[in-house]
């Protein structure tokens, strides 16, 4: 699969309904969003904790939406894409934060079946909560945390985390392209766990993991492109995707 990262965030502003809708054009397989939740509980796409250098989780929906002139800058909230991508697209819904874990669920089931949409977190207890309660939702560990505290004993977890995929009971590991090396892809076929790469952008790097069987999906920035270049190695075999 090819998963849109933010949707098509290099045609057009990630976490959009624009990025969303190009990432359909393309011909994407599913699209990936940040959720993060408002001080008034409403879940917004949105990569960054702040904006205007105010926590996400201190702000009302509507001080967001008042913050920003243009409608060009409007935040996206979950119940939006969900109705716009629905029957369109799968969807992959990167849980950015702990503590809200069962309402994104909640959001996501009500409209969609198990099979249009996966969730995704780097937080171990935030998908362990999620299995715990909601145990068919598939759900995927991402490996490759920017600046961890414990540099080393991060980075080994993720090289090496199938300690982690069991306690989290993570059906899917989401590693950095970077963590795919020193036997990755064969301890995961190994525990018969699925593969999803980001942020794969360089075509070379695109060309080489869609060729790889032990990796699933790739997360790109750059899903035209992704596109482009499947449909080169396996022009007959897109539309069984």
């Amino acid at each position: 699969m090819i998963i849109a990262h933010r949707g098509a965030s290099a045609l057009a502003g990630e976490n959009t309904i624009e990025s969303f809708e190009k990432a359909i054009e393309i011909g994407t397989d599913m699209i990936e969003f940040d959720v993060r939740r408002t001080k008034d509980h409403v879940l917004v796409a949105h990569h960054d904790r702040f904006i205007h250098e105010t926590l996400i989780r201190d702000l009302t929906y509507r001080e967001i939406e008042n913050s920003f002139p243009s409608k060009t800058s409007h935040v996206a909230t979950i119940e939006e894409i969900v109705k716009f991508a629905k029957g369109k697209t799968r969807m992959d819904a990167h849980v950015k934060e702990e503590g809200y874990e069962n309402e994104v669920i909640q959001h996501l089931a009500r409209d969609l079946e198990e099979d249009e949409f996966v969730v995704t977190s780097f937080n171990d207890s935030s998908l362990k909560t999620i299995k715990s309660n909601y145990p068919s939702v598939k759900a995927g560990l991402i490996l490759g945390r920017p600046k961890p505290k414990e540099y080393i004993r991060t980075r080994i977890s993720e090289l090496f985390p199938m300690r982690r995929c069991g306690n989290a009971k993570a059906d899917f590991l989401v590693p950095h392209l970077k963590l795919v090396r020193f036997g990755f892809l064969k301890r995961a076929e190994k525990n018969h766990k699925p593969v999803y790469v980001w942020t794969v952008n360089d075509e070379r790097m695109i060309e080489r993991f869609l060729k790889e069987n032990r990796v699933q999906g790739i997360i790109t920035d750059r899903p035209e492109l992704a596109v482009k270049v499947r449909n080169s190695i396996f022009p007959h075999e897109v539309d069984a995707l």
